[in-house]
């Protein structure tokens, strides 16, 4: 399993415009299954603003295609909020990464 997190940045004064912008990023580029499933979506304030964490487990044989449309989800949310940012990240399962230096993974974790 290869998990997706995108985790993104704005300013506080920048929260409704943010919202707004979300909502039309996901009329044009709603949820995909067939490319990943989100798990959640975490936000929380800072002292330098917005930080939000979105987390998808990516379709197996499926991660180009999901990184592609996030990529084009994100530059649409992006348009025109000043101060936005972001980045994307993956990670592979626990229960999938450990079996590469040899380990089994435990069934409890």
């Amino acid at each position: 399993m290869v998990l997706m997190v995108v985790t993104s940045y704005f300013p506080i004064d920048k929260a409704s415009e943010a919202a707004k912008s979300y909502i039309k990023s996901l009329q044009k580029y709603p949820p995909d299954a067939s490319l990943a499933k989100t798990l959640t979506i975490g936000v929380r304030a800072t002292k330098d603003g917005y930080k939000v964490i979105g987390i998808g487990d990516v379709v197996k044989g499926k991660y180009e295609e999901a990184l592609l449309r996030q990529i084009q989800s994100a530059q649409e949310f992006n348009a025109g909020i000043e101060g936005y940012r972001y980045k994307i990240e993956t990670f592979m399962d626990i229960t999938e990464a450990m079996p590469i230096v040899g380990i089994e993974a435990p069934e409890d974790r």
